[in-house]
């Protein structure tokens, strides 16, 4: 059977259904990151424990959260603009963003630093206000 022969078994009702329900829920870019990010964690919840030092991270929401070698918070999506892959990770020894995919590599920027990188990295906002850390675009 093909699509059309699917669709038509599904009549009109059906077929608008799914068509309304994608197109509603669909609220990220081409690649599949979110195109809006707007929330804050908890830096003395024990789940965010690897904030608490220099180098280490967390992923929350699609979001791969890190404190830099230097101290700072910084925070990118997790999809690699390469094939889509939900692999970016912080590497501390290039003090910048990997993909455990296929090598992608990114500055703290989101610029791309290789042939798999070049198409950037989307990187989000951080706003620490005592414990709180809110990411968002």
């Amino acid at each position: 059977m093909t699509r059309k022969e699917f669709i038509g078994t599904l009549g009109l009702g059906a077929a608008f259904a799914l068509t309304a329900t994608c197109l509603n829920s669909c609220s990220t870019s081409s690649n599949g990151t979110p195109s809006s990010v707007d929330f804050t964690i908890d830096l003395s919840d024990p789940t965010n424990v690897g904030l608490g030092t220099n180098g280490g991270y967390v992923v929350r929401n699609s979001v791969v959260i890190a404190r830099t070698t230097a101290g700072a918070l910084v925070a990118a999506t997790v999809i690699c603009t390469h094939e889509g892959q939900r692999q970016v990770i912080y590497d501390k020894s290039a003090n910048g963003y990997y993909c455990t995919a296929h090598g992608a590599r990114f500055d703290l920027n989101g610029k791309g630093l290789n042939g798999n990188g070049s198409g950037g990295l989307t990187i989000y906002k951080t706003t620490l206000t005592g414990n709180s850390l809110r990411v968002y675009s």
